[in-house]
């Protein structure tokens, strides 16, 4: 029989230091946190194809305040994507059509002035173009009077340094720099006498900047047509076709 009452308390398990040093088992302390998880996700993006259960178990909150499976929102994510480069593919292809279309439509111009025996032919070959290929409503050409002294051809008007059309434009005239936006009623009867429309937007260009040749105006009846951030590209490949046509039938 052992005599336990004698026995050391070195011999005896100390409960209270095996509590002690226990070690804690935290569960929320051990997961990752989101952070580390989408990291691990990036860091391994085929871990989902290893494991294909995870993707039929996962929810995510639809809007509609439904749950789907990740796999099945991924296909709506995609599908949602798929439709953003659809459209954006189509306007891609629209726009070069147009373009296109610009395209040829430039050319037709250009033989025309080309082919153009005369002033006056070259200012109907512009009025019909414009009208006809670019619906524009009315055609203004004017021709520096240091250069151009005629005043017997339709469709093209002598600009004097003194006369109305100069005052109403000596901004542009003096900058020389394109014109796009809306065109007041004074301005509009000035280029545009004759015409039957009201014209309410214009683009004003310049014939050889450098040169004061003179300049061409293009007038809608539309009031958005020629705004002042559009694209000059058009109008100033215009213009250089007429200078040169002018140029051409002037020496």
């Amino acid at each position: 029989m052992v005599d336990v009452t004698n026995a050391s308390p070195e011999s005896a398990p100390d409960a209270t230091a095996a509590a002690v040093t226990e070690p804690a088992t935290d569960t929320a302390a051990a997961l990752p946190d989101e952070a580390q998880v989408l990291a691990y996700l990036k860091a391994d993006p085929m871990l989902l194809a290893r494991h294909p259960q995870a993707l039929e178990t996962l929810e995510v909150a639809h809007a509609a305040g439904s749950a789907v499976s990740l796999i099945e929102r991924q296909v709506e994510l995609l599908r949602g994507k798929n439709q953003r480069l659809e459209a954006r593919l189509e306007k891609l292809i629209d726009n070069a059509r147009a373009n296109e279309q610009r395209a040829d439509k430039m050319l037709k111009l250009s033989l025309n002035l080309i082919r153009a025996p005369s002033l006056a032919a070259i200012a109907v070959a512009l009025r019909t173009a414009m009208r006809d290929d670019f619906d524009v409503d009315d055609v203004f050409l004017g021709l520096n009077s240091a250069i151009y002294k005629r005043h017997d051809i339709d469709g093209i008007v002598p600009v004097t340094p003194d006369g109305a059309i100069a005052r109403a434009y000596d901004n542009f005239l003096r900058t020389r720099l394109i014109e796009c936006g809306p065109i007041d009623a004074e301005r509009a009867k000035l280029l545009f006498p004759k015409t039957d429309a009201t014209i309410l937007s214009a683009a004003v260009v310049p014939l050889e900047k450098d040169k004061h040749l003179g300049f061409i105006a293009l007038g809608s009846r539309e009031a958005e047509r020629f705004q002042p951030r559009q694209g000059k590209l058009f109008l100033e490949m215009t213009a250089e076709l007429v200078s040169a046509a002018v140029r051409t039938r002037m020496n």
